[in-house]
């Protein structure tokens, strides 16, 4: 397996649709990455397709990783930290990751020493989970969402969600972390800032985000703790486990 370089600023971006995925034998093969714990937590899954999609989920981030060290699938060893956010155990290893999946799809952020969130949504939902954005979202989010044509607002609901994830995840808090107290503006999907409330100590100068349309179904949205004045540079990949790895332009359909 050829190891991947990242450079200091990069973060890769890896998807994958694990209905995809269905050959007994690749599977299989998939099971053999797992340790016995991770067996346990697939395994005790209620539904099939829970099970299928855990698996590769695990699979998944084993074979990445192994593209960025000269280590086996098999071999990597992970922690969670206080509110649950997973991190790489190995000796020697300066990767940072994180994982997010929905409903037909998978993906996971790698990148060098710099802590990141990552998250995804299916946006098909039957229910107004819009809604929801004046309970959970701050006063400048739940007043930008209203100013949208009505039919608008269910969509960019996804876009203020994506993101107040994947910083919480970023972070490694949880919803430790009110969700209304940090806010963002959205000008464009690539020109995102984000402020706190006054109960929040934290610096908005060391934080950038993305957003994708990664699917016709499917929103994402990338926080990393970098200097807004430095250049992310963003890759995106889709990629089997086992497979080889293909330059992925979104939206994927």
């Amino acid at each position: 397996m050829s190891i991947l370089k990242l450079s200091t600023h990069q973060v890769d971006i890896w998807l994958v649709k694990p209905q995809d995925i269905n050959d007994k034998t690749l599977l299989q093969r998939y099971r053999q990455l797992l340790n016995q714990q991770e067996h346990k937590k697939v395994d005790r899954l209620i539904s099939e397709r829970g099970r299928h999609d855990a698996l590769i989920t695990r699979a998944f981030i084993r074979t990445i990783l192994s593209h960025y060290a000269p280590i086996e699938p098999q071999d990597w060893i992970f922690g969670k930290g206080k509110h649950g956010k997973p991190f790489i155990e190995n000796e020697g290893v300066n990767l940072e990751f994180n994982i997010s999946h929905a409903h037909g799809l998978i993906a996971c952020a790698v990148s060098k020493n710099m802590t990141l969130g990552l998250d995804v949504e299916y946006i098909r939902r039957k229910s107004d989970t819009y809604k929801l954005s004046s309970r959970y979202f701050s006063p400048f989010e739940v007043t930008a969402l209203k100013a949208l044509p009505y039919e608008q607002q269910a969509i960019d609901f996804y876009h203020y969600w994506t993101l107040k994830e994947s910083y919480i995840k970023a972070c490694g808090e949880g919803l430790a972390i009110p969700l209304d107290h940090f806010s963002f503006d959205i000008k464009t999907f690539n020109d995102i800032s984000i402020s706190f409330s006054p109960q929040r100590n934290d610096n908005p100068l060391l934080w950038q985000s993305r957003l994708f349309d990664v699917t016709n179904d499917h929103k994402m949205a990338l926080s990393v703790k970098l200097d807004n004045a430095q250049l992310l540079h963003i890759n995106t990949r889709y990629f089997q486990p086992l497979g080889e790895p293909t330059t992925a332009p979104l939206p994927l359909d």
